[in-house]
């Protein structure tokens, strides 16, 4: 899914209803944004809520590379906690 900027409102309706677990819609700067690796597809976003009908299925989406999903909280991670 993503978000139709060219129509949304910014009224963060999709925000506030994206189910705390997942948290895949945010502010991005004056944007909003779906990351959809964090989106499940709940549809909880979908009108009503959202009340412009402003989130669309993206046909140019595809997963992220495995490879992508290595490096966080790796070895090589540079943002992981160091051991104390």
């Amino acid at each position: 899914m993503r978000i139709d900027m060219a129509r949304c409102i910014n009224c963060d309706a999709c925000l506030r209803h994206c189910p705390p677990r997942f948290g895949a819609i945010f502010n991005h700067g004056v944007d909003v944004v779906i990351l959809p690796e964090l989106c499940s597809g709940c549809g909880k976003c979908l009108p009503p809520v959202c009340p412009v009908d402003c989130i669309v299925a993206d046909p140019d989406w595809s997963p992220s590379p495995e490879d992508w999903w290595a490096l966080p909280l790796g070895a090589d991670d540079p943002y992981a906690a160091a051991d104390a």
